[in-house]
């Protein structure tokens, strides 16, 4: 087996040959993506890929033309994801390269957006809960609590 950092330097210089950063901004929406798409008879190098950043999905396509290959694509397209595992591996793994110009535009565009414009949902408020909030900043199950306790209380105002 190979020392992790020599198979990270193999996945960056992997993903300068082969990846796409895709980022789509406009019209009230945006849309980012990191991606890799291969022939189908590479479709283990995007399970590999999807195992080793933990995760992701693979989409399998259909050839577009007769000549063409059949197309399989590992992609990322969770905003979290993107943010706290793709960006931090790229940063130091992918190599000075065309593709590390793009990606460093793209970075800056999605994290502009990620402290900006994403909307996030917010944990509960209760303490110690970390499940996010549904209602009134509580998560369901605490939500469900305090109307109880309201109701059995003859419907005291409060939040």
């Amino acid at each position: 087996m190979r020392p992790a950092t020599e198979i990270a330097s193999h996945i960056g210089g992997f993903v300068a040959a082969e990846g796409t950063f895709v980022a789509s901004i406009g019209a009230g929406a945006s849309n980012f993506a990191f991606a890799v798409a291969l022939g189908a008879t590479d479709a283990g190098a995007c399970q590999w890929l999807a195992a080793y950043f933990g995760c992701g999905t693979i989409h399998q396509y259909a050839r577009r033309r007769p000549h063409y290959d059949d197309e399989v694509r590992f992609q990322v397209r969770r905003l979290r994801d993107l943010v706290e595992i793709v960006v931090p591996f790229m940063d130091e793994h992918l190599p000075p390269s065309h593709k590390r110009e793009q990606y460093l535009a793209w970075r800056a565009a999605l994290l502009h957006h990620w402290e900006h414009d994403a909307r996030r949902r917010r944990s509960c408020t209760a303490d110690s809960c970390d499940r996010p909030a549904v209602a009134h900043g509580r998560c369901h199950k605490h939500d469900m609590q305090w109307r109880r306790a309201r109701a059995r209380d003859g419907g005291i105002e409060g939040s």
